[in-house]
């Protein structure tokens, strides 16, 4: 009894399939709620608005936070029944790698410090800060995001490089034009983290203008700076871009092999195909990108070309098409 129920609370939580109703409604609530709050949250640093509703405040915030504490209990129990997610089919290491991963992270992030207020004196505007962290469960629903963060853990040492490399530029940079500037303006360049404000606006292309060199060798610097930055600051862009071509096609010849396997039976029947398109959607994978990749799979499947799934031979006691090669 316990075992389905649980089951069936990790459908439920997970990303919504074909046809899981329920699945679908619980998200769309979450979302409603997510919205709900960080809207609160903005309206309520408004003093006015503040003394106003602040019933409906406090309402709104007693329930979100006894609904999001609860969505997190049950993820935490029901995770190992997540077909999707076999890394945490073990009942203790399985929880304790999901409570390690970031979305669980953030679901106890936008939780944990107002049931520790309880227990430990802390600055009220603090909390309504941190309540912001609630629009990050959002991600959960966003495949895009998703797609995002993934970039992001395949790309960090290539990202780290680069950002290390502009890191280095800023410091050589503002050590030089503090060096340069400080005698001519020791109040815009009295040290070098001073320095290095201004070489981050230039370096961004920002340029509020409030601080800037006027010897010219500062001027020199200056320039050198901003055309070191241009490609610099493009680079990680780069870097995101390649990584998000590299990720969609790793996700489509994901598509490409579960497809592979569903055929493996010599059909894919209706649920195999809706749980194909639910994956895809997890992919963050179009109808028609889909509908591609199914039809060219197809095409070079050996029943197209009148062979055996399995045993690779003529159907039908048909001989194979002779060969042209010489």
């Amino acid at each position: 009894m316990w075992f389905r129920v649980r089951a069936r609370t990790a459908s439920i939580l997970d990303v919504p399939e074909h046809g899981d109703t329920v699945s679908r409604y619980f998200d769309v609530f979450l979302i409603i709620l997510i919205v709900v709050n960080v809207v609160a949250v903005i309206l309520e640093s408004v003093g006015s608005l503040r003394a106003r509703w602040a019933d409906a405040f406090y309402t709104i915030e007693t329930v979100s936070l006894v609904i999001f504490s609860l969505e997190y209990v049950l993820r935490v129990w029901s995770i190992v029944d997540n077909r999707w997610r076999p890394e945490y089919a073990h009942p203790v290491w399985g929880r304790l790698r999901f409570m390690r991963s970031p979305m669980a992270i953030i679901d106890l992030l936008a939780v944990a410090p107002f049931w520790l207020s309880m227990f430990f004196p802390m600055d009220l505007r603090f909390l309504r800060v941190v309540r912001l962290l609630r629009v990050l469960k959002l991600t959960r629903y966003s495949a895009a995001m998703n797609l995002l963060f993934e970039v992001l853990r395949q790309e960090a040492r290539v990202i780290g490089a680069a950002m290390f490399a502009l890191f280095l530029t800023l410091i050589f940079t503002a050590s030089a034009t503090y060096l340069v500037e400080t005698e001519a303006q020791p109040e815009a360049f009295a040290n070098i983290p001073q320095a290095m404000w201004w070489a981050i606006v230039t370096v961004t292309t920002v340029g509020y203008g409030d601080v800037v060199p006027i010897t010219p060798l500062g001027k020199v610097l200056g320039a050198v700076l901003g055309l070191i930055g241009v490609g610099m600051v493009a680079l990680p862009a780069g870097i995101l871009a390649s990584g998000f071509s590299d990720a969609l096609n790793r996700r489509r010849n994901s598509l490409r092999r579960e497809y592979r396997r569903a055929m493996e039976d010599g059909v894919v029947d209706a649920e195999e195909r809706d749980l194909l398109k639910s994956r895809a959607a997890s992919y963050n994978l179009s109808e028609n990108e889909v509908d591609d990749i199914l039809e060219q799979d197809d095409a070079a499947s050996p029943a197209a070309a009148g062979l055996c799934p399995h045993c690779g031979k003529p159907l039908g006691g048909q001989a194979a098409p002779p060969s042209t090669s010489r």
